[in-house]
């Protein structure tokens, strides 16, 4: 089951939950609960938005880079089976995992892995 899916299926539990509960609880009881549930959601979304908002922060970068292909250069020319970043601060994570062969000929230049530029 997909998270999406997960997330949905929770959500319909709980409001077909709630429904039967205001139900027996009478109008003036699911008064009081609806305010509380909804204090309660209001923070959590509040949790949820923040949490979403911090990997968006300038200034930290993270690349990651899994299972490339070979990498062949000729001539005069460059290949890169990895990654090939700029790094502009310290702030860079890099990962590279499983890159493939690099190959170079001539006056080429090939990396496995990460290249700096």
């Amino acid at each position: 089951m997909s998270a999406g899916r997960a997330v949905l299926l929770v959500t319909g539990a709980t409001a077909g939950i709630l429904a039967i509960v205001f139900v027996l609880v009478g109008p003036r009881q699911a008064d009081h609960i609806a305010t509380l549930v909804s204090a309660l959601v209001a923070v959590a979304g509040l949790g949820v938005a923040v949490a979403a908002a911090v990997p968006a922060i300038p200034g930290r970068r993270s690349v990651r880079v899994t299972a490339t292909g070979a990498a062949t250069a000729k001539g005069s020319g460059s290949a890169v089976s990895g990654a090939a970043v700029s790094i502009t601060n310290g702030t860079e994570t890099i990962e590279v995992s499983h890159s493939g062969t690099a190959d170079a000929s001539d006056d080429g230049e090939a990396t496995s892995g990460i290249r700096q530029f």
